[in-house]
């Protein structure tokens, strides 16, 4: 998935905690050049939609960063220029847990060592931005109310390689190769060798959950329709008074402008709706789409 070249979409089907913007902005943001993404902005509602799709209830997403950084994909497909394809690197996205205290570190100046536990050689592991329970239930909470760091990457896989459970592998095993996985036809894990760890992944977003210890292997997947708050709005209009719609656009404006976050936005206007309205304006939604 390409999270710049997608239609902007988002989801009302979230639940969570009322707690203020200001409470759930990192601290941080600012000091590593970190920009917050809201609501509407193409990529945070793909990574949104991804993040809920996978983990369903058992998350609360906190806030999404996107990272500033040089020109580092033209940069990198420059050494694929002349190769199969057109000069064009394979490029996926994959996730990667980190701590707190190596965010700095790691975008500033990448990847100082291997990020894995050997199974599949000496290298990056990185989850398939389809694969994001993968690399929540291997990584550790940062405190007791389950705060974690994940990044979502750009990686240059270019041709790759099975790389079998217990390798000791290092390096790819002929030129021919750049990058391994555990499975050609269906990966779980891109490895990405530490020779390679700081020329083909670029953290481009920074994704701050709260989720808990023993969060679930088997997570409940959501398949509710994604509607944007503002088709929401529209079709809300044909069943509620136009006080109660206006005080709806002003939660959203609200949240628009960093007043307060998406869980409260979504609680208010939950208790102006009812559930029961919403899940049948959802439904209908749905039933459109697929028709």
């Amino acid at each position: 998935m390409d999270y710049s070249e997608q239609e902007e979409r988002s989801t009302i089907s979230e639940s969570g905690s009322s707690n203020s913007y200001d409470q759930q902005r990192p601290s941080f943001a600012d000091e590593l050049g970190l920009m917050e993404l809201l609501e509407g902005d193409r990529a945070y509602d793909l990574i949104y939609r991804n993040c809920k799709s996978a983990l369903g209830d058992q998350c609360e997403l906190l806030s999404i960063l996107r990272n500033g950084f040089p020109g580092f994909q033209e940069a990198v497909e420059m050494k694929h220029v002349g190769e199969e394809g057109g000069g064009k690197a394979r490029v996926k996205y994959g996730w990667c847990a980190v701590k707190k205290t190596e965010l700095k570190s790691v975008l500033e100046y990448g990847f100082s060592q291997p990020r894995n536990d050997g199974c599949y050689g000496r290298g990056l592991y990185l989850s398939p931005d389809n694969a994001l329970l993968e690399c929540l239930k291997d990584s550790a909470a940062e405190s007791e109310d389950g705060m974690r760091f994940l990044l979502l990457s750009r990686v240059i896989l270019g041709k790759s390689e099975i790389v079998p459970l217990g390798s000791t592998q290092s390096c790819p095993s002929s030129p021919e190769f750049d990058s391994g996985v555990d499975d050609l036809a269906s990966p779980s894990k891109y490895i990405v060798w530490s020779t390679h760890m700081n020329t083909h992944v670029l953290p481009e977003f920074l994704v701050c959950i709260k989720a808990p210890f023993n969060i679930n292997r088997s997570a409940k997947r959501l398949r509710s329709p994604w509607m944007a708050f503002p088709v929401l709005i529209k079709a809300l209009s044909k069943f509620l008074p136009p006080s109660q719609i206006l005080i709806i656009q002003k939660h959203y404006k609200d949240q628009q402008n960093r007043r307060i976050s998406r869980s409260e936005l979504i609680q208010r206007v939950r208790h102006i709706t009812g559930d029961k309205l919403l899940v049948h304006i959802i439904k209908a939604f749905g039933h459109k789409v697929q028709h």
